[in-house]
């Protein structure tokens, strides 16, 4: 597929380079500046460097005033919840060009290794719980476990936070993250990058919108991607994808609105499962880049396909309808060799050969899994649907916003298993290990292990009254009807391979409002996990905890939000206590629902303007966990901190337009330690070490229409490990990527 992404990159660099041409007026008259609304106060804007600016805003800064989500019917300075957002503008000024880049941004967050490193999709850990599960586009759930690699078709990335099943549906332990993608727009343009970087790294994108018709009604959009690179610092991995995604929108300026989107991406990459750590967590004496896969047998290949309809209808202004269906597949194989030890003593005795000065003689044998994978193919049905009746105040200052709906969906997962025999027993260099293996190889594949089916249907509602110009009352509530068949071999030997359960969550939120820009809160919200909502995504669903009743989560919170400069810059802050109060533990062989977890902590956040020139994006998490209780065991053991909860993390960036067409930006990412495993006798030897990332941008404006922009992320070149995967026997890490620099050409039109 190579040929695809060098095709797009010269294709954007072609555009780059003849749309001033084609572009330029027919005639000999003048062009015209781009028009722009005045500034707060009714003075003309300016142009800084092609980026135009009032007297308050940088026009598409980072600040965003409402979620895409119609359920939260308030602007986010008025909604009782800690809520995230990463513009489309902010990724782009980071070089956040993949999901996992992206989520790097918001505080709280950290990235696991399941099972089969990157082999098993995107695994989240969101103030101390799995968010694995807790995904979804355009608000349609999107459960399904697979690598969510690139951000072309984004136009922000919304992360709730906190137990929220009442607005997101079962599960939503940790929260919600809630991609948006990009719509037709009421505007022809524009915009194509290409970009080269370090370590082969080429992308080109094209994001391209036309009117159709003379009144604006209909519009058409095409996105397009091209993405190959290694990665630095590590050996031989790469990462190749191919993407489009067309769209077209009926009725843009009318009160009926029809948007029809298709979504394709193929994936193809090397999958990195990282280096191999002593049991006492200290890592050999070898280059922290090598690569201990077999490149000649492991890899990933991915392709994803979603198909959305949406409808939008104004009774009149204070009535909508909105309604949409959805379906999507993704078809994924993935095979992987792992770095770890057949036995302890054999990685012991390689790394004493290399602190004796012998590294040819630094000979381990590898465990399993060498050659194991994956074929899975996920496909989701999804419908929804929601009424919002919107009373503004009256004479006497009361309000109220009333949004009620339902949902339906229908998730399939068919898995088959990949075996590689001749692997095993393999011996490797562990201060260099040789990339391909030469031996002979049979490979096969096992059909038929996992049939898996769950359905839900939900209904729900969601008000805000709205009491004078001081108070605000949120509450909303949702039941769902949650149904899971389990099928294939790998259930053969259960009875019953179908369970049902009805839960009902809410959540409740009080807003006391000291002015138009400020606001002060307390909230409560409830999460409901059934015990088998991985059985469409990773499809593995432990058959003790099956007869289990769904896990229960609380979040309690407190904050606060300001707008401030002309509401050009959001200030929030928030203190918080989230509880599972029935995780399943083992008590005298039995599994009850007697575990109880807590994370309590304190969000801060700075988005937007601080001047016309100046935007920032600032925020941090502290985080304090705690097993509360558990069975007395070596796993998990009570007042012990959870794993992958860092109690300090943040991300600080800041630009500013200078006004002669350059924009300099800089900021750092910051991860304080993190516990890997709960386990009291062993869990020091494995904590990750703190790290900062420096990064840097600078974008210079030849014109209003082509710019260059360089990016220089982790400077400093800081080794530390991403991700990390702990067993009694064996330790793997996979490390971050190192210092990384791109120059992307940028065209606007």
């Amino acid at each position: 597929m190579s040929y695809r992404y060098d095709f797009l990159a010269l294709g954007c660099v072609g555009a780059i380079v003849s749309a001033p041409a084609l572009a330029a007026p027919q005639t000999a008259q003048p062009e015209q500046p781009p028009k722009a609304e005045a500034g707060a106060d009714g003075a003309a804007p300016r142009a800084l460097g092609g980026v135009v600016v009032t007297d308050t805003v940088v026009e598409d800064g980072y600040r965003v005033e409402r979620a895409s989500n119609p359920l939260l019917s308030q602007p986010l300075r008025d909604t009782p919840r800690t809520v995230t957002v990463l513009d489309k503008e902010f990724l782009s000024d980071v070089q956040a060009v993949s999901f996992s880049d992206a989520l790097r941004q918001v505080p709280g967050i950290t990235l696991g290794v399941g099972e089969g490193g990157a082999g098993s999709g995107d695994f989240i850990n969101l103030r101390g719980f799995d968010a694995s599960n807790d995904i979804a586009i355009d608000g349609f759930a999107d459960r399904l476990q697979y690598s969510r690699s690139d951000v072309f078709n984004l136009e922000q990335i919304e992360v709730y936070k906190g137990p929220n099943s009442a607005l997101s549906g079962a599960g939503g332990a940790a929260g919600l993250i809630n991609l948006v993608t990009k719509t037709p727009q009421g505007e022809t343009f524009l915009r194509a990058e290409a970009g080269l970087g370090n370590r082969d790294w080429k992308r080109g994108t094209i994001d391209a919108n036309a009117v159709l018709d003379g009144s604006g009604n209909v519009a058409a959009r095409l996105n397009l991607m091209a993405h190959d690179q290694g990665v630095a610092g590590r050996d031989f991995i790469f990462q190749r994808r191919f993407g489009i995604a067309p769209s077209i929108a009926f009725g843009l300026n009318g009160p009926t609105r029809l948007i029809a989107s298709l979504q394709f991406q193929e994936d193809d990459n090397l999958i990195d499962y990282g280096v191999p750590f002593l049991t006492t967590g200290v890592r050999p004496d070898f280059p922290i880049s090598n690569y201990y896969g077999w490149r000649n047998v492991d890899g990933e290949d991915q392709s994803l396909l979603i198909a959305t309809i949406r409808l939008e209808h104004d009774f009149s202004d204070t009535v909508r309808f909105q309604t949409g269906v959805r379906w999507g597949e993704v078809e994924r194989t993935a095979v992987w060799s792992t770095p770890r030890p057949l036995n302890p003593a054999s990685l012991n005795a390689a790394a004493a050969a290399i602190a004796a000065g012998n590294t040819a003689g630094a000979i381990y044998t590898v465990g399993g899994p060498q050659g194991l994978g994956r074929f899975s193919r996920n496909e989701v049905l999804a419908a929804r649907a929601t009424l919002t009746l919107d009373w503004p105040a009256s004479g006497r200052g009361l309000g109220n916003t009333l949004v009620v709906g339902a949902e339906a969906s229908r998730e399939q997962l068919d898995r088959e298993t990949i075996t590689t025999t001749g692997l095993a027993g393999a011996q490797r260099n562990l201060f260099a290990p040789t990339p391909d293996f030469t031996g002979t190889l049979t490979q096969t594949r096992t059909s038929g292990q996992f049939e898996n089916r769950a359905e839900r249907l939900s209904a729900f509602a969601f008000d805000t009254l709205k009491l004078g110009e001081w108070l605000q009352v949120n509450l909303g509530g949702r039941y769902e009807r949650f149904d899971v068949t389990l099928g294939g071999t790998n259930y053969a030997a259960l009875a019953d391979r179908t369970t049902s359960e009805n839960l009902w969550s809410w959540q409740g939120g009080l807003v006391l409002k000291p002015s138009a820009t400020s606001s002060l809160y307390a909230s409560y919200s409830n999460a409901r996990q059934p015990q088998t909502l991985a059985a469409t995504a990773t499809g593995t669903v432990t058959t003790a905890n099956l007869a289990l009743p769904a896990l229960e989560n609380e979040n309690y919170e407190l904050g606060g939000k300001i707008d401030l400069f002309g509401e050009a810059l959001s200030l929030t802050a928030a203190i918080f206590r989230t509880e599972r109060v029935n995780e399943p533990i083992t008590v005298d062989g039995d599994i009850v629902l007697a575990g109880r977890r807590r994370v309590e902590g304190l969000e801060l956040s700075a988005t937007g303007n601080i001047t016309p020139r100046w935007q920032v994006y600032a925020a941090y998490a502290y985080l304090r966990s705690e097993i509360l209780r558990a069975a007395d065991t070596a796993l998990v053991t009570q007042g012990e901190e959870l794993a992958l909860t860092p109690q300090h993390s943040g991300t600080f960036w800041t630009s500013y337009t200078t006004g002669f067409g350059l924009r300099l930006g800089g900021g750092v990412n910051y991860m304080g330690r993190l516990a890997t495993r709960n386990s009291t006798a062993i869990q020091a030897a494995w904590d990750l070490d703190d790290y900062m990332l420096v990064n840097a941008m600078a974008e210079y404006s030849f014109t209003d229409r082509l710019s260059v922009q360089v990016n220089v992320n982790n400077i400093a070149n800081t080794r530390f490990i991403n991700r990390i995967r702990a067993n009694d026997t064996y330790v793997i890490a996979v490390p971050g990527e190192g210092r990384t620099a791109v120059a992307t050409l940028r065209l606007r039109y």
